[in-house]
Order: structure tokens, then sequence, then C-alpha cells
């Protein structure tokens, strides 16, 4: 087997775990959202089933592009893994809002429902620029265009969740945001790395007498994308732990 088909077998085998894990993930977050007793926390649930969704859209269209590399496929591939990280970080910061750590309406300068509409609008615009810029095909500048999005969204969410970090341990909420904290480390990583992959120079590694950036980043995005399918079980199974407790 050459490398070339090695790193195909990786690719197929993570995109894979990633599909899977997705919509087991959404399965539970539904079913969470049914059986919930926790007041205020409807969109909290909502957020996840929506995550749970794009991460599967994006190990199915992943899955594709094993087989054919189609820059429309790719296009809407990292639109659903830039749109599943912004529901990640939407989804820790409805667990702030709704704890005890939160200001009080009455203090907030901006509602949460105001905070919810901006959120949203600011997705649907990094969404359709880095459409257009992918479809009159300039792959490197859309890269980084998603890159730094996957980079904002996710230093939103680590914001909200180190506010957290006073919740009571043990709780389902909290182990639950850890375990998403991981993997939207993880999913930033393999955006970022997607990116590097068509933007880094290739003096950098001439300069270093390395291989060419490329290849590291393809090796680094491999890796990532494994960890993600791997990294989204564990939120999976606390899931489904809430679900057995609820009924």
């Amino acid at each position: 087997m050459t490398a070339a088909e090695t790193l195909s077998a990786v690719a197929f085998a993570g995109y894979g775990i990633v599909v899977v894990a997705g919509l087991a993930f959404t399965y539970y977050a539904v079913q969470n959202y049914a059986f919930d007793r926790l007041e205020g926390y409807d969109d909290f649930w909502g957020y996840l089933t929506y995550l749970g969704l794009a991460f599967a859209a994006f190990g199915a269209l992943g899955l594709v592009l094993t087989v054919r590399d189609a820059s429309v496929v790719r296009a809407f591939a990292d639109v659903s893994l830039l749109v599943a990280i912004a529901f990640l970080t939407f989804a820790l910061r409805e667990v702030y809002f709704n704890s005890a750590l939160a200001p009080s309406p009455d203090e907030r300068a901006v509602s949460l429902d105001r905070v919810r509409r901006l959120e949203f609008g600011f997705v649907a615009v990094i969404a359709a620029e880095w459409l257009v810029v992918m479809l009159i095909d300039q792959p490197a500048v859309a890269a980084g265009v998603k890159a730094a999005g996957a980079v904002g969204f996710a230093a939103y969410g680590v914001a909200f969740s180190e506010r957290l970090e006073t919740l009571a341990h043990g709780t389902v909420l909290d182990t639950l945001r850890r375990h998403l904290l991981l993997v939207l480390v993880c999913a930033t990583g393999v955006a970022v790395a997607d990116a590097l992959a068509l933007v880094a120079p290739a003096a950098v590694a001439d300069a270093l007498a390395l291989v060419a950036p490329a290849a590291v980043a393809d090796g680094v995005f491999y890796v990532f994308l494994v960890l993600l399918g791997g990294l989204l079980v564990p939120p999976t199974v606390r899931l489904q732990q809430s679900v057995a407790g609820l009924t």
C-alpha cells in the first residue's frame, strides 16, 4: 500500500467515525430535548442537535471527498464544520447564561435573545462570504476565512467555558461541558490544519530543512480528524446516560 493509499484509508476511517458519532450524538441530544426537565435549556439541547447534524454532514461529505475531490463538495464540507463549531460555542454560551454565574437579565447590556440573533447573523455572513470566495475559485483565501472564523468562534466558546469552571463538578452539564470543550479545540484544529495545507509557504520548509508544510499540515489534519471522531464519543455517552436518568 502506497503512502497516498494509507492516508486515504485514514481519512475514510476518520470521516466515517465522525459520521457515526455525529448521528449518535444527534439522536441522544434529541432525546434529551424531549425528556429534559431543566427549565430554560431548550435552546441548549437544540444547539447540541444542530451541531451533531453538522458534524455528521461534515463526515458524510468528507467520505465523498475520499472518493472524488470536488470543489463544491469540499465547500459544503468546510461550511458544515464551521457551522458545527459555531453551534458548539453557542451551546457553551447557553450553559453560562442559564447558570448562577451569569448576570441577571436586568443587568445585561444586551438581552439574550438579541445575542442569539447576532450570533446567527454572524454565522450566516461568515458562511456566505466563505462560499462566495470558494465558488469563485480562491481556495487559499477561503481556507483562511474558514480558519479565522473557526478560531474566532472557538475563542468565544472557550471564554464562556472558562467562566463556568466554578460550577459543581460531576454534574451532567459540567461533565458535558468539559467533553464539548475538547471537541471544540479538536474541530478548530481540523479547520486550521486544513487551511495551513493551502496557505503555508514552501519557504518555511526550506528554511527549516523540513518536508513541505502542506505535507505536515495534511498529517496534522488527519490526526485531528481521527481525534474529533473519538472525542465525540464521550459526550455522546454522557448524553445517553442523561437520557437513561430521565426515563
